[in-house]
């Protein structure tokens, strides 16, 4: 994968700012989620209602996120399991209109 350059909001005014966030669904985040009804939880029950996250899994399905949150398991996304991290960042990329066509099209083929 080639490096991208991005802009990563660096504290929650930036975060509620932005008009989409993309979560890493891991093992560690369900476990988290299950166990710690913390601030974190709050921020994205949060951004869940404004419909700003697309999940990407990685290591979990669709399925073990919905019996955690199934809120954010109906957003739809991507999961690694399925398709290759580049192809995930150039859809990614599309979606939110960072690239141009040719863009994406050159990165997907790198």
């Amino acid at each position: 994968m080639h490096p991208v350059p991005v802009e990563v909001p660096l504290s929650e005014r930036h975060v509620a700012l932005e008009k989409l966030g993309i979560v890493l669904v891991t093992p560690a985040m369900l476990d988290k989620l299950r166990t710690d009804r913390s601030v974190a939880n709050a921020e994205l029950s949060a951004l869940l209602r404004r419909n700003l996250l697309v999940p990407v899994m990685h290591g979990v399905t669709f399925e073990e996120l919905d019996q955690v949150s199934p809120t954010l398991a109906s957003r739809g996304g991507f999961n690694t399991a399925e398709e290759s991290m580049e192809d995930i960042v150039v859809k990614i990329a599309e979606l939110v209109g960072t690239l141009a066509d040719e863009e994406a099209d050159e990165l997907s083929m790198k």
